[in-house]
């Protein structure tokens, strides 16, 4: 079988194959694949030396903002490339009167595959200085018909941020309600599936009580944040309410960002066994590349790293169980044979550094990882100076 590329002797981890040992990867025509007991032709400068390095599917990134052209909080999301990252999910940063803007402009114009949620504030996450107005008679419902119907491979669902400041306090879990009803009612009609995604941090409402109302598929992201209601108790137990709603199917997203992951909740609810469902950057403009804080997603995989999560499991967090929620498992967060050839290798090093949370605490780590190369559809996108000569 005439290949593409070979990725020769890395240590490959694909938790959706359960793969976890040194093995070479095959690419052809966009695609994995597997020659099996065929001789492999490839020419000698496309074979690529992975030799001690980590291979891995590419990295889904399930929480950003990358509405660059129509917000100041976004970046490009081809920025996230050099990070190994293939694929992303912009969690709600275009609303009702701008996610037209934002397909034709980002997600139709980019190499990184991008999905979204669409925020039900008919403007979406504009600038830092411009809240959102999350009460339900804003809804502009005819409008965010059209534009999911429109746009219905593209947006995942629904996003809302529970926040004291942003939503009343009285009345905080009231419009998360009428947010999971109204998705109810536009998957009703429309036939969708859309799932709400709600921003937890610094919620009005107790962790477990805004649990409570969300479906099994909804998203609860910030699950880590350290202000006000957490989803631990005061003797650093994860709440029985929380337990309940992972048990119902309810997704818990760390989504990390600066200002919504508490070092100390994360170490108590990881000690406890509750292990985030997904782990995202929650990248923004004033925090891409910038440290000590959630400067990309390798980073933050070295932070989980420092706390003890096993980099396997860390891995299925950034690729296989996105890909499901995105729809599209065994094509991409994969390296099966037939996904497509989106596939990252890794050097983890010694280093010590510290990364801090919202509060500023500070976690020391010892190991970095540092992407080499990405692969895109069976295309090197990016490749570091030293690597691959």
């Amino acid at each position: 079988m005439k290949v593409d590329y070979v990725i020769r002797g890395g240590h490959v981890i694909d938790p959706a194959s359960g793969t976890n040992e040194v093995k070479d990867v095959y690419v052809k025509n966009m695609h994995i694949v597997a020659p099996g007991d065929e001789t492999v032709e490839c020419k000698p400068y496309q074979i690529i030396d992975a030799s001690g390095m980590y291979v891995t599917p590419g990295l889904i990134d399930f929480h950003t903002h990358v509405f660059h052209e129509g917000s100041t909080i976004c970046i490009h999301p081809d920025m996230m490339i050099a990070q190994g990252t293939t694929s992303c999910v912009d969690a709600g940063s275009a609303g009702t009167s701008t996610f037209e803007a934002f397909a034709k402009n980002v997600i139709h114009q980019s190499l990184i595959r991008v999905k979204g949620f669409l925020t039900v504030y008919g403007g979406g996450q504009l600038d830092p200085k411009l809240c959102e107005d999350f009460n339900p008679k804003l809804y502009n419902i005819e409008k965010m018909e059209r534009v999911i119907d429109a746009n219905r491979n593209d947006i995942l669902g629904l996003k809302i941020r529970l926040s004291k400041g942003v939503v009343p306090d009285e009345t905080g879990a009231d419009y998360l309600k009428a947010a999971v009803e109204l998705a109810d009612k536009l998957n009703d009609k429309l036939g969708t599936k859309l799932r709400v995604c709600v921003h937890t941090t610094n919620a009005p409402v107790p962790a477990d009580e805004l649990a409570k109302c969300l479906r099994p598929g909804d998203i609860f992201c910030h699950c880590y944040q350290g202000a006000g209601n957490t989803i631990v108790d005061s003797n650093g137990k994860v709440l029985e309410g929380i337990l309940k709603a992972r048990n119902r199917g309810v997704i818990f997203d760390a989504a990390n960002g600066q200002g919504n992951f508490g070092l100390k909740v994360a170490k108590q609810a990881i000690a406890d066994g509750f292990l985030a469902d997904i782990i995202s950057s929650d990248l923004t403009v004033d925090k891409f590349n910038m440290p000590p804080y959630a400067k990309n997603l390798p980073l933050i995989i070295s932070k989980y790293l420092a706390m003890g999560v096993d980099l396997y499991e860390i891995i299925k967090r950034v690729t296989e169980i996105p890909a499901k929620l995105m729809g599209m498992d065994n094509k991409i967060g994969t390296l099966r044979e037939g996904a497509y050839a989106d596939i990252a290798v890794f050097k983890l090093k010694d280093h010590h550094y510290i990364q801090k949370d919202f509060c500023d605490d500070e976690i020391i780590c010892e190991k970095i990882l540092i992407p080499l190369m990405t692969m895109l559809s069976g295309e090197i996108q990016y490749c570091q100076s030293d690597f691959y000569l």
